[in-house]
């Protein structure tokens, strides 16, 4: 496995999305701490690095490196290039930085979510969502929210399953407001969830 050294110096970003991935992997550490303390904190940081590795990559380049290699797409993907990025971004985690398995799952999933998410999936997703540098209003009032549930619940858990619960509303919210189609995974990440706190 590779060093945050190897993947910093081979980022290819702008400096906003490169301010953004630091923030990640700050964020994706702190979840993991208090929530996975038995993650890794070095591979949790490598897979933060990783997740906008692609992310500036042409439509066309993302294309080019699903078909090179073997990346299935479903028809929501094809017709939604920003989901493009995770599934690149993972393959070139485990191909080139040799990730382990569960960083590049973490990668694949950091963008839709899925239902009964690894704890890593978990800090990533999150991690991209909440971290300080995010300045949109829905990121700004889900990471108040995760903070304040975690003052508020005495079960850390719940908190971090009403903020899942939280972003899949949001990101929901904003593709039927936007007229976009909403990938089937964000669907059942949001209602597995809902049932755990439901039960």
């Amino acid at each position: 496995m590779t060093d945050a050294n190897a993947i910093i110096s081979a980022m290819n970003l702008s400096e906003r999305r490169l301010k953004h991935t630091f923030g990640v992997a700050d964020m994706a550490k702190e979840l993991a701490k208090a929530h996975f303390p038995a993650l890794d904190l070095k591979t949790v940081e490598l897979a933060a690095l990783m997740h906008d590795f692609t992310k500036e990559y042409s439509v066309e380049r993302q294309l080019e490196l699903c078909e090179l290699y073997r990346i299935e797409l479903t028809d929501d993907e094809k017709n939604n290039p920003k989901l493009l990025h995770s599934k690149t971004a993972a393959i070139i985690a485990r191909d080139r930085f040799m990730l382990p398995t569960e960083a590049c799952s973490a990668i694949y999933w950091h963008t839709t979510g899925r239902a009964a998410m690894t704890p890593f999936e978990i800090v990533i997703y999150l991690a991209d969502y909440i971290e300080e540098f995010r300045d949109d209003p829905s990121c700004i009032k889900l990471r108040e929210f995760y903070l304040k549930a975690m003052k508020k619940e005495r079960n850390k858990a719940i908190a971090l399953t009403k903020t899942l619960v939280r972003s899949f509303d949001t990101t929901i919210k904003h593709l039927i407001a936007d007229e976009k189609t909403i990938n089937v995974s964000t669907f059942e990440a949001r209602n597995y969830y809902i049932n755990l706190l439901n039960v």
